[in-house]
């Protein structure tokens, strides 16, 4: 039986993002974790590899950046989703060919992007 996942993770380095991100998230009925450390992120899914549906990763982070710990948590589950929002255009080593959202992300288009891509 393939599992229905509910949770969403949103990693990013602005603690007022994941705040924004999980207030429309959970109004849509999905449970989210917020991380400001990709590698807090990294230990919790490695932890808990069946937990996420989707993952929206920040492209420019510190220590790690969002195309290389897509990398480390494809590794752990392929089968997870992944996003990457950034404000920058210049992506490099998108190596899992993730969609890419711009920044800013209105409300409506979180929604959109948390539809197509858990329903």
């Amino acid at each position: 039986m393939e599992l229905q996942y509910k949770s969403i993770a949103v990693v990013d380095d602005e603690e007022d993002i994941i705040t924004l991100f999980k207030a429309v998230i959970q109004e849509d009925g999905y449970h989210m974790i917020g991380f400001t450390n990709p590698l807090f992120a990294l230990t919790y899914i490695n932890n808990h590899p069946n937990e996420f549906g989707l993952i929206i990763l920040d492209y420019r982070m510190s220590p790690m950046q969002g195309c290389e710990l897509a990398n480390k948590i494809s590794a752990i589950n392929p089968r997870i989703k992944m996003v990457l929002i950034t404000a920058y255009n210049d992506i490099i080593n998108n190596d899992l060919n993730l969609e890419i959202v711009k920044k800013p992300i209105t409300n409506t288009r979180l929604v959109e992007i948390i539809h197509s891509y858990l329903n």
